[in-house]
């Protein structure tokens, strides 16, 4: 038995090759528009919309509504009442007519698809019917007709869509863009830096076949790679270098001093002997603060030994165990703390 409850009062009917265009549902509310603009030419009840669309509320059918608006189909806009939409220009006529004293007119589809894919406006459309002749196969008339509106409208246009942009110079000339250059000099990069390594940055990608198409990013990473790189061997060279006379520890020598709980104080207090022992010998190594830092820990180790006791021998600390009995050069070549 049939249920008559699902048999549809009414279909909703829609052009297939519309919907192609601008959408599904933009297409079933253009038809809908359609029927309502026949009775009320110059304004967009949502109310009513929704009477015939139960199916969508008010929201759905305005941003729906905007929509048709951004592509160009309808041109309006909302009143004080936002359920109520006014037209400002009659961009869709009900019904549409066929230009006037001309045998043979462009089908409405051709008329919507013009004004969405190039901005063409129905009157400029329908004013190249005077130097267009509508002979030979009919069918094809509407093809034949578009491509004499594009081609006219080309030449007497200089629109973006159809400019041919120069492609982007990747030679040894090539420099970043200012917003690039903007970015990295934030990260206080210096220019002379950027532009020492941008040759280097050109032979990468001309190896691999020319540029990216986010070439100024991948520069920026590059950058930000090298200059991390350039940053760390400052801090830590690999060329031998003598010890200045006026050398400090870098400060991560203290806060690795802390984890073993060894004091600033009690790193300061051993310093001058370290620096006046090796600016003596002359010697080269290529980090002092880590020659530094194992100093102070063997010393550390000695200086708890003393202070529990566990060197006493006897009645007491034997000399070779006491710190002044012992010179800077022998602590510092004792490795007997590493075993």
């Amino acid at each position: 038995m049939t249920n008559s409850r699902f048999i549809p009062e009414r279909y909703c009917t829609f052009s297939p090759q519309l919907a192609a265009t601008v959408g599904l549902e933009e297409a079933v509310l253009l038809q809908g528009l359609s029927n309502h603009l026949a009775s009320e030419p110059s304004v967009i009840s949502i109310k009513l919309l929704s009477e015939e669309f139960p199916f969508w509320d008010d929201i759905k059918i305005g941003q729906l509504l905007q929509r048709i608006v951004d592509l160009g189909i309808v041109s309006a806009r909302p009143s004080h009442d936002p359920l109520v939409w006014r037209l400002t220009d009659k961009t869709i006529e009900v019904p549409r007519q066929k230009a006037p004293e001309q045998t043979w007119a462009p089908s409405e589809h051709l008329i919507d698809l013009l004004n969405l894919n190039h901005g063409l406006t129905r009157d400029y459309i329908l004013e190249q019917l005077k130097s267009f002749y509508p002979s030979g196969d009919r069918k094809t008339l509407d093809t034949r007709f578009r491509q004499h509106v594009l081609a006219t409208w080309r030449r007497h246009q200089n629109h973006p869509a159809f400019t041919v942009k120069e492609p982007m110079r990747f030679d040894n000339a090539w420099q970043p863009s200012l917003d690039a250059k903007e970015i990295l000099a934030r990260t206080e990069m210096t220019s002379e830096f950027i532009d020492a390594i941008r040759p280097e940055f050109i032979l990468y990608w001309k190896e691999r076949g020319g540029a990216p198409k986010d070439v100024n990013s991948k520069f920026i990473q590059f950058a930000r790679q090298r200059w991390a790189r350039h940053e760390n061997s400052l801090q830590h060279s690999t060329v031998p270098e003598r010890l200045n006379p006026g050398w400090t520890p870098n400060a991560a020598v203290y806060e690795t001093l802390q984890l073993s709980s060894i004091s600033q104080d009690f790193a300061d207090a051993i310093l001058p002997e370290f620096i006046v022992y090796w600016v003596d010998s002359n010697e080269v190594h290529t980090s002092w603060n880590a020659k530094f830092l194992q100093h102070v820990k063997f010393q550390w180790q000695r200086h708890q030994e003393q202070m529990s006791g566990r060197s006493q021998t006897g009645g007491g600390i034997g000399s070779a165990d006491r710190t002044k009995d012992r010179s800077i050069s022998d602590d510092l070549s004792d490795t007997s703390w590493a075993g």
